[in-house]
């Protein structure tokens, strides 16, 4: 009786804990996708794949590393990635990251007024997402030594 209540337990707060992970990471997306809609006039892909960077505007979170992997993820000549958007939203101190990928297929929008935080969108570092058919497949920060993690889960080498 007690192995059968302990698997019991077990087997609930496992589905409970999938499906609090799923919707906190909705949440993110509800909110990128609300400040994306009413600032930007643009909304997230439903069905299309897209990779969503979030630069958190603090003072140094934009490393070489970092510039080199969304240039190398952003690059035309990349036709692995051909098919996805790649959105940036970033903080208008920032425009230096502009700068050095503006020969790049991303696309960026700038945080003018500062007010991602309005949006609930408040990452202490970068973040980078991955969609797939408007659903989060992949989440993390881009930052230090997860940009090379990143890097090296999608063919790149920094």
């Amino acid at each position: 009786m007690l192995k059968r209540f302990f698997i019991l337990s077990t087997i609930i707060f496992i589905c409970y804990s999938c499906r609090t992970s799923g919707e906190q990471k909705s949440i993110e997306l509800e909110h990128i996708n609300m400040y994306l809609s009413e600032k930007h006039k643009i909304t997230l892909p439903n069905n299309n794949k897209a990779f969503v960077v979030v630069i958190s505007g603090n003072c140094g979170s934009c490393t070489e590393k970092t510039i080199k992997f969304l240039s190398q993820l952003g690059d035309k000549s990349n036709k692995t990635y051909a098919g996805y958007q790649k959105l940036v939203i970033i903080p208008s101190n920032n425009a230096y990251v502009i700068d050095s990928l503006k020969n790049s297929d991303m696309k960026f929008y700038t945080d003018e007024g500062y007010e991602l935080e309005k949006y609930g969108i408040n990452f202490p570092r970068n973040m980078f997402f991955e969609l797939k058919r408007g659903t989060l497949y992949y989440k993390d920060t881009l930052y230090l030594e997860k940009v090379d993690t990143i890097a090296l889960k999608y063919g790149f080498k920094i």
